[in-house]
């Protein structure tokens, strides 16, 4: 009957019945058979095989972040120089009004040694006193946004008021729009920080930024305080209730930096 068949089904019949064969015999011998060793010899064999591949996978995955990275310092570059042109008009604008030179920020880097407070923060601990040139009432804060101010200074160590203390009060103001309030810290019926006198006559919108106004002699003006989350009527129905989401992730700070004094940007280092 074979001799019938045409040579293409002769060989798939022959491969067919060598693996039934094969089978048959991993079935009555598999048990028996040293499985170590042939996971051994496996592993050696494939493993050239997987070193390139996991190679190529690496190399593949570098060029895709290589060329995310090109773009992401182009955009920045295109940025920083849009900022720079920015602030050179703004220094003119303020020269033609007769207005104060902007002043900078002179950041000294400290380390946060401890959190106080249950369940949110309420207070923290700083590497950094007096000895560091720090005072009560500088300004801390991170990469991200406001933290609260030094209420508390020693030789070399210090205590910061957060955002988060019932007592802290903070000028604030909506970046986009300049409508002003203060940042309170409120336990009831949620802890949450809320934006307070604000007029129902002024329009805040949910993902406003909210900046510190320079109102208050404790913070300098453009300090990034949070973002609005959401808006509704205080129980007065007079004023508005404006929750509003931190910059700064109060409860998972390792590091922030004090704003001791304001200097001018030629006089900082």
């Amino acid at each position: 009957m074979g001799g019938f068949l045409p040579p293409a089904e002769r060989r798939s019949s022959a491969l067919l019945g060598l693996y039934a064969a094969l089978s048959l015999l991993l079935l009555l011998v598999g048990d028996r058979l040293p499985q170590s060793a042939l996971r051994g010899a496996g592993a050696w064999v494939f493993a050239p095989f997987d070193r390139v591949v996991l190679s190529l996978d690496r190399a593949a995955s570098a060029w895709r972040d290589n060329r995310q990275l090109h773009q992401r310092i182009a955009e920045l570059e295109i940025e920083t120089e849009r900022l720079r042109l920015a602030g050179v008009e703004n220094q003119q604008l303020r020269e033609q009004l007769a207005l104060p030179a902007w002043r900078g920020y002179a950041l000294k880097p400290v380390e946060v040694l401890a959190l106080v407070g249950e369940p949110v923060p309420a207070a923290a601990t700083l590497s950094g006193g007096t000895r560091q040139g720090l005072h009560e009432g500088d300004a801390v804060v991170t990469r991200d946004g406001l933290l609260g101010r030094i209420g508390e200074c020693y030789a070399s160590l210090s205590r910061v008021v957060l955002l988060t203390d019932l007592n802290s009060a903070v000028a604030c103001e909506v970046e986009s729009t300049g409508v002003l309030g203060v940042l309170r810290f409120s336990s009831a019926p949620r802890p949450r920080l809320v934006l307070t006198d604000v007029p129902l006559t002024d329009t805040v919108r949910t993902g406003q930024s909210i900046v510190t106004s320079g109102l208050s002699r404790r913070y300098p003006r453009g300090l990034p305080v949070g973002r609005v989350r959401r808006v509704a009527r205080d129980p007065s129905g007079l004023m508005q209730d404006i929750e509003v989401d931190p910059a700064a992730r109060l409860s998972r700070i390792r590091h922030a930096f004090v704003i001791s004094h304001p200097v001018a940007p030629e006089d900082a280092p």
